[in-house]
């Protein structure tokens, strides 16, 4: 991600606040899957699909297949099996969030040390240590 900035987990009863307006996360993500017969995702698909073929895989589709909302049909091979499996593969659009990182403190030009806030508490800490 941009420099600054590290992802962390988002849970379902976490706020997201855009300025004039905050949803909890579940409401975000559940807004994007039940979008899946929007034109959004209805051009998300064209796109992929054009993009794809950019990239050189081709890939035999039936008509009007929806990468997001019924994926595709298709096997995997995964390491260590001894047979393919059948499965789709269907392509999840995810909510993530990256906070701004703390502020660092360079040591030396191989390692970093993040320098923790000072907390009130500390001067009572270092009391009890004594």
């Amino acid at each position: 991600m941009e420099d600054g900035f590290k992802p962390i987990e988002c849970n379902d009863g976490d706020v997201l606040d855009f300025g004039d307006n905050t949803y909890k996360v579940a409401k975000f993500k559940q807004a994007m899957d039940t979008s899946s017969n929007s034109r959004l995702k209805d051009t998300l698909n064209q796109e992929l699909n054009q993009e794809l073929n950019r990239q050189r895989i081709r890939i035999k589709q039936p008509p009007n297949v929806n990468w997001f909302q019924n994926g595709m049909d298709c096997e995997i091979l995964t390491v260590g099996s001894q047979s393919w499996k059948k499965g789709k593969v269907k392509i999840k659009i995810s909510v993530e969030f990256y906070v701004e990182e703390e502020d660092v403190e360079i040591i030396n030009s191989n390692n970093l040390e993040i320098t923790e806030p000072k907390s009130p508490l500390d001067d009572l800490r270092r009391m009890i240590h004594e």
